[in-house]
């Protein structure tokens, strides 16, 4: 019992956290930046290219053993992959 009250505790404080934040997110900057196609562009070609080949180099250069070698590229090839379970 006194483990659901402390997930449902985390749980909740992660919620008013990330509320918080996009409760002060400038309706006029989000819509200047998503017409910045430099930017997106950018941001894309990181995120889906670089990252996950940085992720592959980091575990085949370092010999990762397989565990940690799938778990370094499921976060680096996932867009948010380390947050997405919060």
């Amino acid at each position: 019992m006194a483990f659901d009250i402390i997930e449902f505790a985390g749980n909740f404080l992660l919620f008013l956290l990330v509320f918080g934040m996009s409760a002060t997110v400038d309706i006029g900057c989000l819509v200047s930046q998503l017409k910045n196609k430099k930017a997106i562009c950018t941001g894309i070609f990181l995120q889906f290219f670089v990252l996950p080949l940085l992720g592959f180099l980091v575990v085949k250069i370092l010999k990762l053993d397989e565990a940690v070698g799938v778990t370094l590229l499921v976060v680096t090839s996932s867009p948010g992959g380390s947050y997405s379970n919060w």
